[in-house]
C-alpha cells in the first residue's frame, strides 16, 4: 500500500509539471499534438480533438509535444510561430506549477501539523550506540533505562535525564528505521568524550502543532522559497564537489532511491510523506531549469539565444542537441537507478 501511495505521489508531481506546459499552451491557442505521461515506448493512448493523450512505459517523467516543434509549418497554432512572450511562459509553466504544488503541500503540512517524534540526528563513531547498530535517522519509539520506560512520542529532556540520572547502566532502545522496527541494547559510558554523552547520540525533536489556514499559507510559501534557495546552493556545491570530492555522486539518489526515501517518510506519518513530496516538487523546479538539452532550462536557453540573435536557431541543430541530451538523461537515470538498488536493497 505504501509503495502504491509513493508512486501515486510522484506521478502527481509529474502530471502537475506537464499539465502546466499543456494548460499554458492551450491558453495561448497553440496546438498540442501529444500529452504523455512517462517516456516512450507508448503503452496506450486516446486522441481527443487534435491532442493524443498517452501513457508510456517508463513512468519517471512525461512530456508535452507541441505542434511545430519538429517540423517547419506556417500554421498560426504552431509553437515556433508564436512570439517570444508567448513561448517563454509555456516553457516555464512546468516549473511554475511544481513550485505552486510545493507551496500548497508545505501549506497543508503546516495546517495539519506533524506528529512529534524523537529522532537520532547523529551517532558518534565507536560509541555504545554505534557499536550496538543505531544509525542516524532512526526514530526512537521506546527507551528503557532501569525502571524508566519511555514510549513515543518521547520528550528529549526526559530521555536525557533518564540516561544521566538512572544508576542502571543498561539501556535498551527500540527504533523505527524506514518501515522496520529494531531493538538495540547498550551500556552507558561513565566518562564519555567531551560533547558526546553516555550513549554517543545526537537527538532531534521533530514534529509541530497545526497552524491556522492563512498563517499556514504564508509559512508554506516561506518554506517553499527557503527550500528553493537551499536546493540551488546544494546543487552548486554538488557541481563543485564533482571536481574536488571523489565519490560525491554516490550520495545522489535517483527514482528508486526517491521511492525508498518516500516509503521511509510514510512510515513516520502521512504528513511527513507530504513534506517530502513538497521538497521533491521544489527540487523539480531547480533540476528542470538547468540549461541542459532536453530539460526545460535547455529549451529556454535556445529561446533566449534566438531572441538575442534575432533569428531562430537551426531546427536540425536544436533537435539533434535535444536528442543527445535526452539520451544522456536516460543513461544517467539507468546508472543512478543501479546505484540506488545496490545502496538501498543490500
Amino acid at each position: 500500500m505504501t509503495f502504491i501511495l509513493v508512486i501515486a505521489g510522484l506521478a502527481l508531481l509529474v502530471f502537475v509539471h506537464e499539465a502546466g506546459h499543456f494548460l499554458f499552451a492551450k491558453l495561448s491557442k497553440m496546438r498540442v499534438e501529444e500529452f504523455g505521461f512517462g517516456f516512450p515506448p507508448r503503452l496506450f493512448g486516446k486522441k481527443i480533438g487534435k491532442t493524443l493523450y498517452s501513457v508510456n512505459l517508463i513512468p519517471f517523467g512525461g512530456f508535452v509535444k507541441l505542434f511545430g516543434e519538429e517540423k517547419e509549418t506556417k500554421s498560426k497554432d504552431a509553437f515556433q510561430n508564436q512570439s517570444f512572450g508567448k513561448r517563454l511562459p509555456v516553457l516555464a509553466a512546468g516549473v511554475f506549477m511544481n513550485f505552486i504544488i510545493g507551496w500548497l503541500l508545505f501549506s497543508i503540512v503546516f495546517m495539519t501539523g506533524a506528529p512529534r517524534h524523537l529522532a537520532i540526528a547523529d551517532v558518534s563513531s565507536n560509541s555504545p550506540a554505534a557499536i550496538a547498530g543505531v544509525q542516524s535517522g532512526d526514530v526512537i519509539t521506546e527507551a528503557s533505562i532501569g525502571d524508566t520506560h519511555l514510549t513515543d512520542p518521547i520528550d528529549a529532556t526526559a530521555f536525557i535525564d533518564g540516561v544521566k540520572t538512572n544508576p542502571v547502566s543498561h539501556v535498551t532502545l527500540t527504533v523505527l528505521r524506514g518501515t522496520e522496527s529494531h531493538t538495540f541494547s547498550m551500556e552507558k559510558r561513565e566518562n564519555p568524550p567531551e560533547g558526546e554523552g553516555a550513549l554517543g547520540v545526537g537527538l532531534a525533536e521533530v514534529g509541530f502543532d497545526a497552524q491556522p489556514f492563512f498563517q499556514s499559507l504564508v509559512a508554506g510559501l516561506k518554506e517553499a522559497w527557503g527550500a528553493l534557495i537551499l536546493i540551488i546552493a546544494s546543487l552548486f556545491h554538488l557541481v563543485v564537489g564533482i571536481f574536488t570530492t571523489p565519490g560525491i555522486l554516490k550520495e545522489v539518489a535517483g527514482p528508486v532511491g526517491i521511492v525508498f526515501l518516500a516509503s521511509q517518510a510514510s512510515a513516520l506519518g502521512f504528513v511527513y510523506f507530504l513534506e517530502l513530496l513538497a521538497l521533491i516538487s521544489v527540487n523539480l523546479v531547480v533540476i528542470n531549469l538547468i540549461p541542459f538539452p532536453a530539460l526545460d532550462g535547455g529549451r529556454i536557453l535556445f529561446l533566449i539565444i534566438e531572441k538575442i540573435k534575432g533569428s531562430p536557431v537551426s531546427r536540425k541543430l536544436e533537435i539533434a542537441v535535444n536528442g543527445i541530451g535526452f539520451a544522456a538523461l536516460l543513461i544517467l537515470m539507468v546508472l543512478v537507478t543501479v546505484q540506488d538498488i545496490t545502496r538501498f536493497w543490500k
